[in-house]
């Protein structure tokens, strides 16, 4: 008798903590629940935030589907390589050539500098930038780049199709007056 009342309590123990399992998640493996599933998406990217080797710092960004950013640097001949498929790369699993896709010359990315200034900030070299402060986009500049690329500050790495958008955009005269004329 003692026997078969420990029985019926252990059987209701174990019922109990089986239907506490079928109303939440906690014996729900992620492979079986897409909601508890954390997925990764990698892009290339780029930031007007200088180096010791560029005006621009070139970047593989991780973005999870918990908005968690993770960003790599590169450099600009890895990002190039990368870029045009030939290294492989999580931002390019397929190794294309966005540059050729994207109808972007490489040297596109060198002159990105005139974004951010108004004359090249070295000595030796008398070329104009586009930037309508000495050292920074002016306000009306910086509007129109978070606008149609949402790029809104110099540190911000800009990514996926802003990015290529403003670098293809950039090459065009007709877009550099334009921009040259916001003050």
């Amino acid at each position: 008798m003692k026997r078969a009342f420990i029985h019926i309590i252990v059987c209701l123990l174990l019922f109990s903590l089986s239907s506490l399992g079928q109303d939440n998640n906690i014996f729900v493996r992620k492979e079986n629940n897409p909601e508890l599933k954390v997925t990764v998406t990698g892009y290339f990217g780029i930031s007007l935030m200088t180096t010791y080797t560029g005006f621009v710092r070139y970047g593989f960004i991780q973005i999870k589907s918990t908005g968690e950013e993770k960003i790599t640097w590169l450099s600009r001949e890895q990002f190039i390589q990368q870029a045009t498929g030939q290294t492989i790369s999580k931002a390019n699993p397929d190794k294309k050539n966005f540059l050729e896709e994207k109808e972007i010359m490489w040297q596109s990315f060198e002159n990105l500098w005139k974004l951010r200034y108004a004359e090249y900030p070295y000595d030796g070299n008398q070329e104009k930038g586009w930037a309508g402060r000495d050292f920074t986009p002016s306000e009306a500049q910086w509007s129109f780049l978070n606008r149609n690329y949402h790029y809104s500050k110099i540190d911000q790495f800009l990514y996926g199709d802003d990015m290529w958008k403003l670098v293809k955009d950039s090459q065009d005269p007709d877009w550099q007056n334009q921009y040259s004329s916001l003050k």
